[in-house]
């Protein structure tokens, strides 16, 4: 699954700065969402852009922010894969560019950083339960000094590379399948991630 949609879909965001955005617009309107809604919502944004029924809070701000900067961010996002770095360096300044995005903590960053470059990963609320993991964890916040928020990135990020990103994914689609009849199998959970942007 993985190795079929999910580098898709890395290729599809390493395009352009239009498809990064599509991406992270993508998991922006993840955020206390059904998986099952998020295409038909996406479809929306594209059609309606800010006058979205579905961009509330600060998914707006968020959509703002993304599309407004949109070439500054995948210029960095670009320098980053290009660089020499380790994995490890690579996902923690690739966490950095996205935890600007309004409304993105951790996991929702980590997601970005899943779907665009192959790192990091998504432990929302199915994979805490998975993994038993402290919720506590995952919480950061721009209030935190600016050592607390590395150390929390870096947590995060070790995390995620220990469980490995494409297990992350195979295991979450598998189990989201469990969770609606409208689902398939795991495959169909994971093939969404790219038709929901069109690839």
């Amino acid at each position: 699954m993985y190795n079929i949609h999910a580098i898709k879909v890395q290729e599809f965001s390493q395009q352009t700065a239009d498809n990064l955005v599509d991406v992270i617009l993508m998991v922006l309107l993840s955020i206390q969402q059904n998986w099952l809604s998020v295409g038909i919502q996406l479809q929306d944004v594209k059609e309606n852009r800010e006058a979205s029924k579905f961009l509330w809070g600060n998914k707006r701000k968020a959509y703002n922010y993304i599309t407004t900067n949109k070439h500054f961010m995948f210029g960095q996002f670009k320098a980053v894969l290009n660089s020499k770095q380790t994995d490890e360096q690579k996902a923690d300044a690739l966490m950095k560019i996205f935890l600007r995005v309004p409304g993105l903590g951790l996991v929702k960053a980590g997601f970005v950083c899943q779907l665009a470059a192959g790192l990091v990963g998504c432990i929302d609320l199915h994979n805490i339960r998975i993994y038993s993991i402290d919720e506590k964890a995952l919480k950061i916040s721009s209030k935190m000094s600016a050592a607390l928020q590395a150390e929390k990135r870096k947590k995060y990020i070790t995390l995620c590379h220990a469980i490995g990103t494409e297990n992350l994914w195979n295991n979450w689609c598998n189990h989201l399948a469990t969770k609606s009849d409208k689902w398939r199998d795991g495959n169909h959970v994971s093939e969404v991630h790219a038709t929901y942007i069109g690839v």
